[in-house]
C-alpha cells in the first residue's frame, strides 16, 4: 500500500472584500472552501477545473505561499500549517513550486547559472565545486547544456525556460511539487516535451506531484488520481480512469464532454453548462453548479452536498446519487 505524502484536510483559503473609504470587510472570496484529498507517494494528483475554480489558490495555500483561512496540511507528517517561518523556511526545499509562465518566474537579470546556484545557497552549505557540479547534473537532467549557464532567460526560447524553471524547482531534490499549469504557456509540440520530462525525473527523484491544469488531455496523459473543482469545492475524485470512463458529477460530465474524441468518427454530445459560474464572494446556499444544472432538483437549491464514495476511490458530491 502507498505511503501518504500530503494530506489535505478541511481546506479553506477565503480573501477578504474591502470597499470605502476606511477599506472596510464587507465580505469574502469564498476561494478554496472545505476541502480534502491525499496525495500517494511518488504518484501524480491532478486539480482540474475551469479558470478561477481555486486550483492555483489549493496548490499555493498547500506550500503556504498564501496563507490558509483553516483547515490541516500534513507533509511528511509534519503539520505544515503549525509550522514556525523558519521551520518552514527549512521545509521549502523538500516542497517546491513550479510556475504557469517560466518567464515571470526567472529574475531576468541573472544567468541561468546564478538562477539555479540560488536555491543552493539558501538551502545547503556546499562549496563553489559542490554547486558547480549540482548545477552541471540538473543541467544534463533537464536536456540543457554546459554552455547555456552564462545566457540569460531572454535568450532562450518558451520551452527551454520552462526546462530553466523545472531544474530550478527540483535542484533541491524535494519530495514534493506543485506544478501549476506548466506546460499551458507551451506550443502542443513542446508540451508533450515537458511532460515526458516530468514524468521522466519523477521517475528518477521519486517525486511527488500535485498538477494542476485545465487541460484534461494532459492531466490524463500524467495522473494518478484526480479531483475535479468548480467554485472552491471538490465536486468528483478518484483514480484518472475511474473519472475519465465514468464521470458522474454533471460538472465533470460538462468538462470531458469538450474533450475531442480520438475516434474521429465517434461523436459526442457536447454538454453546455447554462449561465455563468456564480460569483466566490456569494456563492449559493445549496450545490454550487445548482443554477446551472439542467438536472438540479429542490434539494440542489437547499442542502450542499457531500462528497460520497460511489465505487472504490471514486467519490462524488451531488443529490443525484
Amino acid at each position: 500500500m502507498s505511503k501518504i505524502l500530503v494530506e489535505v484536510e478541511n481546506l479553506k483559503t477565503y480573501f477578504p472584500v474591502k470597499s470605502g473609504v476606511f477599506k472596510k470587510t464587507t465580505g469574502y472570496i469564498h476561494a478554496v472552501d472545505d476541502i480534502s484529498f491525499k496525495v500517494n507517494e511518488q504518484e501524480t494528483f491532478a486539480l482540474v477545473g475551469e479558470s478561477g475554480c481555486g486550483k492555483s489558490t489549493t496548490g499555493r495555500s498547500i506550500l503556504r505561499i498564501i496563507e490558509p483561512t483553516s483547515g490541516k496540511v500534513t507533509f511528511d507528517g509534519y503539520d505544515v500549517l503549525k509550522l514556525s517561518k523558519d521551520e518552514m523556511r527549512k521545509k521549502r526545499k523538500d516542497m517546491q513550486l513550479i510556475f504557469q509562465n517560466p518567464y515571470s518566474s526567472l529574475n531576468p537579470r541573472m544567468t541561468v547559472k546564478k538562477l539555479l546556484a540560488e536555491p543552493l545557497k539558501t538551502h545547503f552549505e556546499m562549496s563553489q565545486k559542490e554547486m558547480e557540479e549540482q548545477v552541471l547534473w540538473i543541467m544534463n537532467k533537464v536536456g540543457l547544456s554546459r554552455d547555456q549557464l552564462e545566457r540569460y532567460p531572454h535568450q532562450f526560447s518558451g520551452g527551454q525556460r520552462q526546462r530553466i524553471s523545472i531544474a530550478r524547482a527540483i535542484i533541491s531534490k524535494p519530495k514534493f511539487v506543485v506544478a501549476d499549469e506548466p506546460v499551458s504557456a507551451l506550443d502542443v509540440s513542446i508540451q508533450s516535451q515537458i511532460l515526458n520530462l516530468l514524468i521522466e525525473l519523477q521517475k528518477e527523484l521519486k517525486l511527488t506531484y500535485v498538477f494542476i491544469s485545465h487541460d484534461l488531455n494532459v492531466v490524463r496523459h500524467i495522473s494518478n488520481s484526480v479531483a475535479v473543482m468548480y467554485l472552491g469545492k471538490i465536486v468528483e475524485k478518484g483514480l484518472t480512469d475511474e473519472i475519465f470512463e465514468n464521470p458522474m458529477h454533471p460538472y465533470t460530465q460538462a468538462l470531458l464532454s469538450a474533450v475531442p474524441s480520438k475516434d474521429p468518427l465517434k461523436k459526442k454530445k457536447r454538454i453546455i453548462l447554462k449561465g455563468d459560474v456564480p460569483s466566490p464572494i456569494n456563492p449559493p446556499k445549496g450545490c454550487p453548479l445548482y443554477l446551472r444544472c439542467d438536472r438540479a432538483m429542490s434539494t440542489c437549491k437547499e442542502d450542499n452536498p457531500v462528497l460520497k464514495t460511489m465505487e472504490g476511490t471514486h467519490e462524488t458530491a451531488c443529490h443525484l446519487y
